[in-house]
């Protein structure tokens, strides 16, 4: 099967001959490298540098270069501040840098999120509909933040990161997770899509999780599974699980069908990307 991790901050795993054996160990064929090193002083997140006017302005050379090392296994995210002067450059070269492949919107700090309610990402939502570039967002329980982004921008492919919900261990035990009600509204959108990751840290027991695999069938009988796609973020919930533990509950359950786990564990990511499969790679 061909195995597509959403998202890891792979350079967190140490060099990156030592990540690619962990990626072969766990059975990961390809993932999408979301490059962090730390946040700043003002809460920005590294690497990356300010310009004149205050803008800071990201760079991503770890991922950059294990993409040009190993094209077949890993392509890129990146993540553009809105006041860059340079932000319609920089979102298209989403569409002509090798292996970059989607924007990430991070609003992050309570003032980031009131900002984002008052549409100030509207500029970045914009240059990605011209470009025609996917969108992560990360929205902890704040989903329907995302609606009047979707009805100016409906062209966008947006992925909501992390379940859509606040990640508190155990949310699933006690019945009352706030906010996955409106993720699941959210499939009214077609342009939308769910990454599926961080799930095993909501679960009340241990692996292989079956109160979060019942969230999953939901979600999947809700959004269909051409719009879930399976992340570990692994250097970010190794405190809780493990990279097999993340995968495996959802590759060896009998509750999906081959298909729908081809779609979710890796097709859906390719297709949403477009970043096609190596020749003779199996989606099922």
């Amino acid at each position: 099967m061909d195995i597509v991790d959403a998202q890891v901050h792979f350079n967190l795993l140490g060099t990156l001959d030592a990540g690619v054996a962990a990626m072969d160990a766990v059975g990961v064929s390809a993932l999408l490298y979301d490059e962090y090193w730390a946040f700043d002083a003002k809460s920005r997140i590294l690497p990356g540098y300010e310009l004149p006017g205050g803008a800071f302005r990201q760079v991503f050379p770890l991922a950059e270069e294990a993409a040009l090392r190993y094209p077949e296994r890993f392509a890129y995210l990146v993540r553009f501040d809105r006041r860059d002067p340079d932000l319609d450059a920089l979102v298209g070269s989403i569409r002509t840098v090798p292996q970059r492949k989607a924007l990430r919107v991070v609003p992050w700090t309570p003032e980031g999120f009131e900002q984002f309610a008052e549409g100030a990402d509207a500029p970045l939502f914009a240059a990605a509909q011209r470009h025609r570039v996917p969108v992560f967002v990360l929205l902890p329980g704040r989903t329907r933040l995302l609606h009047p982004y979707l009805h100016a921008f409906p062209d966008v492919p947006v992925i909501v990161d992390h379940c859509g919900v606040t990640l508190a261990p155990g949310r699933l035990h006690d019945d009352r997770l706030s906010g996955f009600d409106d993720v699941l509204a959210l499939a009214q959108f077609p342009n939308v899509a769910l990454k599926w990751s961080h799930a095993p840290r909501l679960s009340g027991g241990a692996y292989p999780y079956p109160d979060v695999l019942a969230m999953l069938l939901r979600v999947v009988e809700a959004f269909g599974p051409q719009r879930v796609m399976w992340g570990s973020d692994h250097t970010q919930s190794r405190d809780h699980h493990s990279w097999a533990e993340s995968l495996y509950y959802i590759r060896d359950t009998p509750e999906l069908s081959s298909e729908e786990k081809g779609w979710i564990l890796g097709r859906s990511l390719r297709t949403v990307l477009q970043w096609p499969a190596p020749a003779g790679t199996s989606g099922a």
